[in-house]
């Protein structure tokens, strides 16, 4: 099997979605599928071998079944999706199709394939992660990103969700009954898992949230509830990108009489992110009970679990298909300060309590590691496009 998996940006970025892409595609390389990850081309790579230095980013190393293809792409006046699609097809018409799957999670590109489908002729598998006509306030914008969405859905040959209640609004909403679809939710490297950090280390640490500073991320709240938690510090990584966001949290932190307690370390590598994880007592996933943020399978709560750190967790569907309130993590009503505030306390005044949680969320993290995700997307593949690999191609 091949797996033609493009991705129509450049991948040295801070994103969770390209620590996700990355690991998935070499998970799949490592599972047996020849896997070729085709990207964008940044600038940042000049002078090195293009494949080791994305690699290398990301803490990975060379595999023989994972080929990474760097296409061209233009920012100005000509259109990026323009550039990178154009280049797309070259590839594709020089390529052995036979077998070959193509795995995408981006909406535009999934459209451009299947107009293309006379053209490469293989099965176009989507990966959901979002319902996207539902994030957008604007009404043409959301008659458009829906026009979109319907035409994708009407043309693949599969759907793999993040989480199953997205999967099954994507089933109600679009008519998918009769199409293929598996809910695959994120995962972490069996490398994170450290089990020689004690927990019984943490009890003098901090609060952690690690992520992006998007409102319906949670982390207005968290900042919040700070204030009501007198003696606690509470570590936020991330910024990058969001600078703006970041000026408006440490403002909101400020006006709480919490500049000394609340410490923006910024954007780090993923290696000082997890050494945080590790030092930390309890971690915090504070999402909103909003449109994104109830189809999101939050990749740094496998993460938290991984480290061994416990987890406080707004109880929204996404998260509570992988936790258990009370046994894994501890739950709060979703934009709840008080409840996030009880949640955490919990935790903090029962170190006891605190290690259990911690303990039964790194076994349970053990079932969503990149390694198994891969075997379950092969496994669907294979099932679901048994016959056109045995033509080679789509009729």
């Amino acid at each position: 099997m091949t797996i033609f998996y493009p991705v129509p940006e450049l991948m040295l970025l801070p994103q969770a979605r390209f620590i996700q892409i990355i690991n998935t595609t070499h998970a799949l390389a490592r599972a047996g599928a020849a896997v070729k990850l085709i990207t964008g081309r940044g600038s940042c790579l000049k002078g090195r071998a293009e494949d080791e230095a994305l690699l290398n980013h990301y803490g990975l190393s060379p595999h023989p079944n994972l080929e990474i293809v760097f296409l061209p792409m233009v920012r100005g006046r000509v259109s990026i999706g323009m550039v990178f699609n154009a280049a797309l097809v070259w590839y594709l018409w020089q390529q052995d199709k036979k077998g070959g799957v193509i795995f995408v999670r981006h909406l535009k590109t999934a459209r451009f394939l299947l107009r293309l489908r006379w053209f490469h002729r293989m099965p176009v598998v989507f990966e959901a992660h979002e319902i996207f006509h539902l994030t957008t306030e604007k009404t043409r914008k959301r008659q458009r990103m829906a026009r979109r969405e319907r035409s994708v859905y009407a043309g693949i040959g599969a759907v793999v969700a993040i989480t199953e209640r997205l999967r099954a609004d994507l089933v109600t909403m679009f008519s998918l009954d009769n199409l293929p679809s598996i809910t695959i939710p994120d995962a972490v490297r069996g490398d994170v898992f450290d089990a020689a950090s004690a927990y019984g280390k943490r009890h003098q640490g901090y609060i952690f949230y690690a992520g992006g500073l998007y409102r319906w991320k949670g982390i207005d709240l968290l900042i919040e509830a700070m204030g009501r938690l007198p003696g606690e510090t509470l570590v936020v990584a991330g910024g990058g990108q969001w600078l703006k966001r970041l000026g408006e949290l440490r403002r909101l932190a400020d006006s709480l009489g919490l500049a000394g307690r609340v410490n923006f370390v910024g954007q780090l590598s993923h290696a000082e992110v997890l050494k945080y994880m590790r030092e930390a007592k309890i971690a915090v996933v504070p999402n909103l009970a909003e449109s994104v943020s109830v189809y999101s399978s939050p990749l740094k709560m496998f993460e938290y679990m991984a480290s061994g750190c416990p987890i406080v967790a707004s109880d929204i569907p996404g998260i509570r298909e992988i936790l258990t309130d009370g046994k894994d993590a501890v739950f709060f009503t979703p934009g709840d300060v008080q409840s996030l505030v009880a949640a955490i306390k919990i935790l903090t005044d029962n170190p006891d309590v605190a290690e259990k949680i911690a303990a039964a969320g790194q076994a349970l993290v053990k079932n969503f590691t990149y390694e198994k995700r891969a075997e379950r997307i092969i496994d669907f593949l294979g099932v679901t496009f048994y016959n056109q690999m045995e033509s080679s191609v789509i009729d």
